[in-house]
């Protein structure tokens, strides 16, 4: 599998989490009136992980795209920018993940215990 192909999963990937936080973020927002004032707070930590993995994704892959199509960038440079623009993307996921399946774990685990439906 190239880079690029590798590129184009991590992306789909990266959009398929964001998309997942999105639609949690929304159900747990329409019962919020359900949750007290700590479960709040772990829901608002549990939406701000996936956002900001997800931001710090396309963060990365706007710096890995600028170095292979920017022409104010050293040729000699290329290589190493891209690297490190696809080594952001991919932890910055990485990150937003074991942050956020946790938090959305332990948020539905006391939900339940509450007896509260909020996923």
């Amino acid at each position: 599998m190239g880079g690029l192909q590798i590129l184009i999963v991590w992306l789909a990937l990266a959009l398929a989490g964001a998309v997942a936080t999105v639609w949690w973020s929304v159900r747990v927002w329409k019962r919020s009136g359900e949750l007290n004032g700590w479960m709040k707070a772990l829901a608002g930590i549990v939406a701000a992980t996936g956002v900001l993995g997800s931001l710090g994704t396309v963060v990365g892959l706007v710096k890995a795209f600028g170095a292979t199509g920017g022409e104010s960038v050293d040729p000699s440079q290329k290589a190493r920018i891209l690297a490190e623009g696809i080594a952001e993307a991919m932890n910055s996921t990485a990150a937003g993940l074991l942050l956020w399946l946790p938090s959305v774990i332990a948020l539905t685990v006391i939900a339940r215990r509450r007896k509260v439906k909020s996923a």
